[in-house]
């Protein structure tokens, strides 16, 4: 008898999307996710916004997806500015690039005090 098992199905990037925006609010983020017809096209991040006074943009990508040329560049692009950007594949990636950002903030606010 042959048993079947399930494959494991990775989630869609638009759950990861959705799952990622619903943490960064419950950390005090203001975001939006970004579609092609709201404010712009190619390249953009999928999520922008802002965290603690800081600009910060999210490329979502599934565990194999590839940042295109494009991304990459607007990415850079904005770090070059002061943003806070990076390519996440969970909600535990952009756990830590936020408690990444809290690291960098906190060593500024120290320099300031």
């Amino acid at each position: 008898m042959k048993i079947e098992t399930k494959k494991k199905t990775e989630p869609l990037e638009k759950t990861t999307q959705a799952k990622i925006k619903k943490y960064l609010i419950s950390r005090g983020a203001s975001v939006d996710i970004i579609t092609k017809g709201l404010y712009g096209g190619n390249g953009i991040a999928d999520i922008i916004g802002v965290y603690k006074g800081a600009y910060i943009a999210l490329e979502v990508k599934r565990l194999k997806g590839i940042v295109s040329p494009i991304q990459s560049v607007w990415l850079a692009e904005k770090g070059k500015h002061g943003a806070f950007c990076a390519v996440v594949r969970s909600v535990e990636e952009a756990e830590a690039f936020i408690n990444d950002i809290d690291h960098v903030l906190d060593v500024k606010n120290y320099h300031l005090e």
